[in-house]
């Protein structure tokens, strides 16, 4: 299988751990030390996508002036993908009261998506572009599941882009890299096959 034939579908996450706006801080907070995870997209009751919540969303929560600290957050959902806040969480987390704060007074109501359908290099083209890490996929509105650069990697990898051994954290740090080259060579594929069809 060629590696334009991938589809988002063929390389997400299914199973995906979703909090509503509503859901305390203090419950998020459990959900995500059960699930080891560092984020969650953000559901209405009708299971439409309305934001994203993670871990430095926690952290930078000022709970006095019920606003969030930094201008890192709107892609910390996106961006964190190997804990970078997990001591100050496992602190904070610990130590600091949220009282009545819910999600919906912490989280990012920006949402980078895609298409259960979009092909491996269009997942690829917008982590590049956006600089990010993870993507939320949708089908018909609800969320079925997320593609992370790890997940891209592993596929690349079977493609001749690499060996799926060294899918470590160093592979992880240089794959806006590995992710270029495989679009660039993509598109080659792409050009090369329409000026075959061309000339038929």
């Amino acid at each position: 299988m060629s590696t334009y034939k991938f589809v988002a579908k063929d390389l997400m996450t299914e199973k995906v751990v979703c909090v509503h706006p509503e859901t305390p801080i203090h419950t998020l907070i459990k959900i995500l030390i059960k699930n080891h995870i560092n984020g969650a997209p953000v559901v209405d009751k009708d299971g439409k996508l309305v934001g994203v919540v993670s871990k430095t969303d926690i952290v930078e929560y000022d709970e006095k002036t019920s606003k969030k600290r930094g201008l890192s957050n709107k892609k910390s959902f996106y961006s964190d993908t190997n804990g970078k806040q997990k001591k100050a969480f496992d602190k904070i987390s610990k130590a600091k009261g949220f009282g009545k704060t819910v999600v919906k007074d912490i989280m990012t109501s920006h949402v980078v998506t895609a298409r259960a359908d979009d092909t491996i290099d269009r997942l690829a083209k917008i982590m590049y572009d956006k600089k990010i890490h993870r993507i939320i996929i949708q089908d018909k509105g609800q969320v079925v599941g997320v593609v992370s650069t790890l997940d891209i990697l592993h596929a690349v990898s079977t493609m001749g882009y690499g060996s799926s051994a060294f899918v470590t954290e160093e592979a992880i740090l240089d794959l806006q890299e590995r992710l270029e080259a495989a679009e660039k060579s993509i598109q080659s594929l792409r050009d090369v096959l329409s000026k075959i069809h061309g000339e038929e």
